[in-house]
């Protein structure tokens, strides 16, 4: 009879744990909108004169160190201007566009950020890719006009 009472203690021990676990909210899986980048259109693209790439005129991207916090990031983003309109939470990066900025103004803040901001990692202009498939040069997405000098003519 006792053994009878001690597994029914522990059965319903079991049970109780299990509906716990079943009817506790959970936070919603981590890996939920961990990445959104915004597309640039093709009006604000421009040619950055000092590299030849291509550049979306007033965005810039921001790394932030491991642990800054959000409401960190909101302030640094807020006391540039900026809008956040694209990020990948997990390496901390941020697209930021700065509404009427043209590209000096981008590469100023940039500039700035990195010299006031302990909590930033990395800032640099948005380049953009005009070939169609940037990783693997051939006959459609390569010529030497294309190409920057260094590139095309390796001293």
């Amino acid at each position: 009879m006792k053994k009878i009472s001690i597994i029914s203690s522990i059965i319903g021990v079991v049970i109780i744990a299990l509906s716990i676990y079943v009817f506790k909210p959970h936070s919603p899986s981590p890996n939920k909108e961990v990445k959104s980048f915004a597309l640039p259109s093709p009006q604000d693209l421009i040619k950055d004169e000092e590299t030849g790439l291509l550049a979306v005129k007033d965005v810039i991207m921001i790394t932030f160190t491991g642990g800054t916090d959000q409401s960190t990031i909101d302030d640094i983003i807020k006391n540039i201007n900026g809008k956040i309109i694209g990020y990948d939470k997990g390496y901390n990066l941020y697209q930021v566009k700065i509404e009427g900025a043209n590209l000096n103004d981008i590469k100023s803040k940039r500039l700035e950020l990195m010299t006031k901001y302990r909590q930033i990692e990395m800032a640099a202009i948005h380049t953009v890719s005009a070939a169609k498939n940037p990783g693997w040069p051939s006959k459609d997405n390569y010529s030497p006009d294309t190409q920057l000098p260094s590139m095309t003519k390796p001293e």
